[in-house]
């Protein structure tokens, strides 16, 4: 990092933002490595007019961990609470720097707590969750997270290549990952954020928003690198229509069967009845949901066009 300041009166001066290493093993495993001393936007401590405006006029408002990095708490933390507000929903992704905002200057910690308790929808690797609730069982935590909310309604936990699991306060969805040729896992969660975010804004049902998730971070991960290479519509679509999915009852057993309490509970299944809850559980077919997403992105792409 520069020690160059920001400097609100000069927008047109050029800065350094968070340089960040990603190093991924060959069983695609990551590890993140940045180089920073303060928030590249040190300088920057209130929302101007258009950022407000922004906010206001946007559907939802995602903020991650790594914001951290570059603006201050005080700013990430005005700019929740000006969503709230305004009515704007708020997503937020502690990621990897959720287990040091926790352990970190008193701002940051308070900026995580009131971000864990005040947004819309977290989401949160299977790690993390663990990490933050010190609850092993991802949907146990994710129902200790929901409980501790304040205006939480979604807490959504990724399980990398076995799938995700979405949890509301009267129901819990699990949805298996798509089986593809991984080349590379970068981008996948901003990629599987982008799609829930779409399944919220439009009301889909819960275990088809998580099938359209799961899809967009499977095609992300067919590509090599983010940006760009993120997926494409066309990959999404052919990932749901081939419908190979990563069923594995005994692996998913593990966690209904462990004092797991909803009223609805939906497994988004191609044949697997997972034995711990067949009575409780209810499994939604793939193909069934396929049949109801495919004509929304299709429809969705012509809007585009």
């Amino acid at each position: 990092m520069s020690d160059l300041t920001y400097d609100p009166d000069n927008p047109n001066a050029t800065y350094e933002t968070l340089m960040c290493w990603v190093f991924v093993d060959p069983l695609q495993r990551h590890d993140f490595w940045s180089f920073n001393k303060e928030p590249a936007f040190s300088g920057l401590n209130k929302l101007s007019c258009e950022v407000k405006m922004g906010i206001k006029r946007s559907k939802i408002l995602c903020c991650g961990g790594y914001g951290f990095y570059e603006l201050s708490s005080d700013l990430i933390v005005s700019a929740l609470d000006y969503a709230i507000e305004v009515g704007t929903p708020i997503f937020f992704d502690p990621g990897p720097r959720g287990k040091s905002l926790a352990t970190g200057t008193r701002e940051e910690q308070d900026a995580l707590d009131k971000f864990m308790r005040m947004s819309d929808v977290l989401l949160l690797t299977s790690k993390e969750a663990e990490s933050l609730t010190s609850i092993k069982n991802p949907i146990l935590a994710g129902q200790e997270l929901l409980k501790k909310g304040v205006l939480t309604k979604w807490v959504i936990v990724k399980m990398g290549s076995r799938g995700s699991i979405l949890i509301t306060e009267s129901t819990i969805s699990c949805a298996p990952a798509f089986k593809v040729n991984v080349v590379d896992t970068v981008g996948c969660g901003d990629s599987f954020t982008a799609a829930i975010a779409f399944g919220y804004t439009r009301d889909l049902p819960l275990v088809h928003t998580l099938a359209i998730a799961n899809a967009v971070g499977a095609a992300t991960a067919t590509g090599c690198g983010a940006g760009r290479n993120v997926a494409t519509l066309e990959k999404v679509k052919e990932i749901m229509s081939e419908s190979n999915l990563y069923e594995d009852g005994k692996f998913w057993d593990e966690y209904f069967d462990e004092n797991v309490d909803a009223k609805d509970m939906t497994f988004l299944s191609n044949m697997i009845i997972v034995n711990g809850s067949k009575n409780r559980l209810n499994c939604v077919s793939l193909q069934k949901v396929v049949s109801e997403v495919l004509p929304k992105l299709e429809a969705y792409q012509r809007r585009l066009d």
